[in-house]
């Protein structure tokens, strides 16, 4: 069999822009707002429907600060990373991504993929170090005007998630999602997926309608989208209370990372893995790199406005 490849090639240095950090929902001390959010600090993602035609944001990068003013540099530095170069100073170009938190998706369309990751990666690969992890970032922010996916990065942690459909209501529009596990790969780089070490999908929500009705939008809550109940199967010891068994898993070029695992155990040395059951857990903590996604379909719904709140 082929192996599958999931390569993310983003190394950048990270700078933090509150507009792009947690936000604050109205009325502190309020457990829940009349726009059905709840108070406290959360993470704004906005998925905003586009008309066909719709012309894909370039990729902006920031300026760093090479020399100030002859009256000094100010509030200030050198190699400040800025969006634009202050008046009287100095800057040159970098490859540091400038990133939003807003999506970009056809206003009618189906099977558009937005992929969501999180910040935090463990392990001993290379996915270790190189994602930010201190917000959230559209790190692709066109689903399917591009030929290609939307890509989301959440920081680490787990979230109450909560969404709303907003925008002009006229016929009701919607958005329909539906989660999908895409890869999760253990600490070595194996895709547990594509070896079978992972059982079906079985997200507690499979499938979420947003529409927009005439009135007030009140926001619902959309966590189950993202907590996953099912097997796992790891070849280091998770441990809570995983339990050993064997596989044949062959590994063709001896890179380390295995090409196939089945349970025949007849056809191959036996290769120790630990089975672990997950219930209703967060779905970014069933491996060391978990690529998941939300297939949308899209029938004129404008805006779709999703808050992660931290536990």
């Amino acid at each position: 069999m082929r192996k599958k490849h999931i390569i993310h090639a983003i190394i950048f240095s990270v700078a933090i822009f509150l507009a792009y950090g947690p936000g604050y929902a109205t009325q502190p001390g309020q457990l829940v707002n009349p726009n059905g959010f709840p108070s406290g600090p959360h993470y704004n993602l906005n998925i905003h429907g586009k008309n066909t035609g719709f012309t894909c944001p370039d990729q902006k990068y920031y300026m760093a600060i090479s020399t100030c003013p002859i009256n000094g540099c100010g509030v200030y530095s050198l190699d400040q990373l800025v969006e634009t170069c202050p008046e009287g100073f100095g800057c040159s170009q970098t490859s540091t991504p400038i990133y939003g938190n807003s999506i970009f998706v056809p206003e009618i369309g189906e099977g558009i993929e937005i992929y969501m990751q999180s910040g935090k990666l463990g392990g001993k690969g290379s996915k270790a170090s190189s994602l930010p992890q201190s917000e959230l970032w559209a790190i692709d922010p066109c689903a399917g005007f591009d030929g290609d996916k939307g890509v989301i990065q959440l920081p680490p942690g787990e979230y109450d998630v909560y969404a709303r459909a907003l925008a002009t209501p006229t016929d009701n529009p919607s958005m329909t999602v539906i989660p999908q596990l895409v890869g999760v790969e253990d600490e070595f780089g194996n895709d547990l997926i594509y070896l079978g070490l992972v059982t079906d999908n079985g997200f507690q929500t499979e499938t979420q309608s947003f529409t927009r009705t005439k009135g007030k939008s009140t926001a619902i809550p959309i966590t189950g989208l993202f907590e996953w109940t099912g097997e796992v199967c790891y070849f280091s010891d998770p441990g809570e209370g995983a339990i050993s068994t064997q596989k044949c898993c062959i590994d063709n070029d001896l890179d380390g990372i295995y090409d196939d695992c089945t349970g025949d155990v007849s056809v191959c040395p036996g290769t120790n893995v630990y089975c672990k059951t997950y219930s209703k857990d967060w779905i970014f903590n069933i491996g060391d790199f978990v690529n998941y996604l939300w297939e949308a379909n899209n029938s004129g719904l404008k805006l779709l406005q999703v808050r992660f709140y931290p536990r």
